[in-house]
């Protein structure tokens, strides 16, 4: 039976912040080793089976990054950035992005219309209303910017890891990210050995999901890589939306020729089916089930009783159907070419992706999208090979893309067509070099400069009350912007192995367009970032602890919301159609602990903890009313004055004043702990119990601020049980997601908003899932 989410308290993150703080405070558990400036000795990637050090002995795994664009240990890096290994993934049932929000708490994501993933990171993120919207916090695959927030989809499996870095990203990526980035990394070709690995998972909502790889040495210089995915589910709303139904495939060729050259050849493809996403009332129209689908007769009801009387005349009246469905297809293909000139290693990786957006969803206006997007992009780096007190990386990025959509926004008495072309062009060159002023102590300094032009041709209609198609308005307009961003930090080895770093970054998103006659664009947003941090390890590797404070200024944030715009039609000069405007500024504080304690060879306890402190210094926005209702909103509000053309009466705009207000998907507290044991057997065989818990302070889903809008606290456990065979050859898994059957909401939305009326609707995460998951490997 469901349980109802009530508020949470972060009191096992209170209790566990002061026990790991007086951990740090004990310099008796320093242990001689391996200074932090110096690389570790390879080792497996985080979560590998089987790796020996892990197995046999009580210390912990390093885990090998590449989130400074080359190689070295988490713990090593001094900046923010967690990562998770392809196992650990797969052991979680991280199928796709919108997973990592359980893994990572300082991340959350939230599915909108059409399965769009919205990333935020430390409460930095956006929320993506239409086809030409960009992300503020960059998903990278294989070290490609997927431009789209769509094409963030299909991609997780064969996997060798996953890294998530927090804060701005101005110096070293090619495509900048004002809030972070989400690095998903391949596994790739191996030369030394045949291998091959097959899973099938079965579970409820008739879960069918099957991946494998096969990895083939062609010779001693040449693999082939070849890796797949097929899932099909029922969808977790009574009405069948929220379902998947996927197939994905990767081939990869490695060529090493000499021992200076290495060359990756790279092409994947997913296509996406299914009924798609659909949003529930929020609150729900059923108390007993929050998973009650928009086309659901219960749900249908509660729209209407919801509806204002002026609407029941409309001869549009409708409500969400049964025919809502998504046909997506990505694909992509891509080189990376290396050259290792003794002093310095050359990489240059072109690359080229389309995405294909075809679907209709109801939440529950009818949301009709067709778009198509082709990006090319060619990034060229060089980083020094080591040696001497300095290292260092310049590279230069070049970036285009196109971008054509059909949008048909259909709220049943008003219907809104967009139909637009967008092109982006982008250059930047960036570098960054560290310099050891002693043994211990290194200086950073990094810049990037970012040239962007955008265009965008739009035609643009909107009706009210009306049978036909609306007219459409022609407008284009072109705007460049230009932007420098820096980085500079200083790193030291407080002990053997404990670092202690501080960072000052800035970060830029470019602006860009929105469908209106009148005013269409809206500018860049920037972002500056004050963090100081401290990696260590303790008791001989068996305890990690790393601790970071930060402090981000926030301004010109792009947020998307329903806004007067202007139409064109005198009978109609305004309509509610999403925008993307800047708003103000706001200030975002807090830390983070990241804990992990090898207890014993075979017991594992880790503890993630987050505290932020996200608002709004200034936040004000125009709402507009059909008939003239008064805003539903949690903030002050007043009509607004001197608007050209007056809004024809009845309708009405107001002025909302939300200064004050916390972000939006930004909870106070977030945790998540886990405890893991493998019960060994005399075979060599093993048994892994393993448990974790996300804990969530509530936090406000939407930027109209509704008591109604508000995800009270929560937990969420999940639960596995792995027989691993002695040989290592296969593995039984089975597993509870969601135990406690959480109804989480990622966003909401009032569609609405026209009438005042305060009606809700929400995306709403999956709810308790379980089944088995069976691996054969050779």
């Amino acid at each position: 039976m469901h349980r109802i989410v009530r508020p949470a308290t972060a009191a096992v993150a209170l209790l566990l912040t002061p026990a790991l703080g007086a951990a740090i405070a004990s310099p008796a558990l320093a242990q001689s080793a391996t200074p932090a400036s110096v690389p570790p000795a390879p080792a497996a990637s985080a979560g590998a089976k089987g790796a020996a050090p892990a197995a046999e002995t009580s210390q912990l795994e390093d885990i090998v990054v590449t989130a400074e664009r080359r190689e070295q240990s988490l713990q090593n890096a001094p900046i923010a950035v967690s990562a998770l290994g392809g196992a650990a993934l797969k052991d979680a049932g991280v199928a796709d992005v919108s997973d990592l929000t359980r893994s990572v708490p300082s991340v959350v994501i939230a599915p909108a219309a059409g399965g769009v993933p919205q990333v935020y990171v430390r409460g930095i993120g956006t929320f993506a209303s239409n086809q030409y919207a960009e992300q503020s916090v960059a998903v990278n695959l294989d070290g490609i910017y997927i431009s789209r927030p769509a094409g963030a989809n299909g991609f997780f499996y064969d996997i060798q890891r996953v890294e998530v870095l927090k804060g701005p990203q101005g110096t070293l990526y090619g495509r900048n990210a004002s809030g972070g980035a989400v690095n998903v990394l391949p596994e790739t070709p191996k030369l030394d050995a045949l291998s091959a690995a097959a899973t099938l998972d079965i579970g409820n909502y008739n879960l069918r999901k099957g991946d494998a790889y096969v990895n083939v040495p062609l010779s001693d210089k040449v693999a082939l890589r070849a890796s797949g995915m097929v899932i099909d589910r029922k969808g977790y709303l009574t009405d069948g939306y929220n379902d998947d139904q996927g197939q994905a495939g990767r081939l990869q060729l490695l060529l090493e020729p000499t021992e200076d050259w290495r060359v990756r050849l790279s092409g994947d493809y997913y296509h996406r089916g299914g009924k798609g996403s659909g949003q529930v009332q929020y609150p729900y129209a059923d108390a007993d089930n929050p998973w009650v689908g928009p086309s659901d007769p219960r749900e249908v009801a509660a729209y209407y009783a919801g509806l204002p009387p002026a609407s029941a005349h409309s001869p549009l009246i409708e409500n969400a159907k049964t025919d809502g469905y998504i046909d997506d297809q990505f694909w992509g293909t891509q080189a990376e070419i290396s050259h290792d000139f003794s002093f310095a290693t050359l990489t240059v990786i072109p690359a080229y992706r389309e995405v294909h957006e075809d679907y209709l969803s109801y939440i529950p206006s009818a949301f009709a999208v067709k778009s198509d997007s082709a990006q090319k992009s060619v990034e060229a780096r060089l980083a020094s090979s080591g040696g001497g007190p300095l290292t260092w990386l310049a590279g230069v990025y070049y970036f285009t893309e196109d971008v054509t959509a059909n949008q048909d926004y259909d709220h049943w008495v008003m219907e809104t067509v967009i139909n637009s072309k967008l092109t982006d062009e982008t250059t930047a060159a960036f570098g960054q070099l560290t310099y050891a002023l002693t043994d211990s102590l290194r200086l950073t300094a990094g810049g990037r400069f970012t040239h962007e032009e955008k265009t965008q041709d739009s035609q643009f209609g909107t009706a009210t009350f009306s049978p036909v198609k609306p007219a459409l308005s022609a407008r284009a307009d072109d705007r460049i912007w230009n932007a420098a961003t820096w980085k500079v930090g200083v790193d030291y080895d407080v002990a053997p192995q404990s670092l202690l770093y501080a960072n000052i970054g800035t970060g830029f998103k470019a602006g860009g367009f929105f469908a209106s006659i009148g005013p269409d664009t809206y500018n860049p947003e920037h972002l500056t970032a004050y963090s100081v941090g401290l990696k260590n390890r303790f008791w001989d590797n068996q305890v990690q602890l790393n601790v970071e404070a930060f402090d981000y200024e926030y301004r010109d944030q792009q947020i998307s919301y329903l806004s007067p715009t202007l139409t064109g039609s005198s009978s109609t000069p305004y309509a509610p159609i999403f925008v993307t405007q800047n708003v103000g500024r706001s200030r975002i504080r807090g830390f983070e602990v990241e804990g992990r304690w090898k207890a014993t060879a075979q017991d594992l306890l880790t503890a993630n903890v987050q505290y932020i402190d996200s608002r709004y210094s200034s936040f004000s926005y125009n709402y507009f009313s059909n008939f003239g209702a008064p805003p539903s909103v949690g903030c002050p509000y007043s009509v607004a004055t001197g608007a050209s053309p007056a809004p024809v009466v009845p309708s009405a705009i107001y002025t909302v004043n939300c200064s004050g207000k916390p972000g939006t998907n930004a909870p106070r507290w977030t945790a998540n702990l886990g405890y893991e044991h493998e019960f060994r057997f005399a075979d060599g065989s093993g048994l892994t119990a393993a448990a974790d818990v996300y804990l969530s302070a509530s936090y406000y889903t939407a930027y109209d601020y509704l008591a109604e809008q508000v995800q009270g606290g929560y937990h969420m456990t999940n639960l596995r049980l792995t027989y691993n065979a002695a040989d290592d050859r296969w593995s039984v898994t089975g597993y509870v997601n969601n135990v406690e059957n959480q109804a989480v909401v990622n966003t909401s939305y009032q569609p609405n908003q026209a009438f005042g009326n305060g009606l809700n609707y929400a995306n709403i995460r999956p709810p308790r899932t379980y089944g088995v998951r069976a691996t054969v490997r050779y």
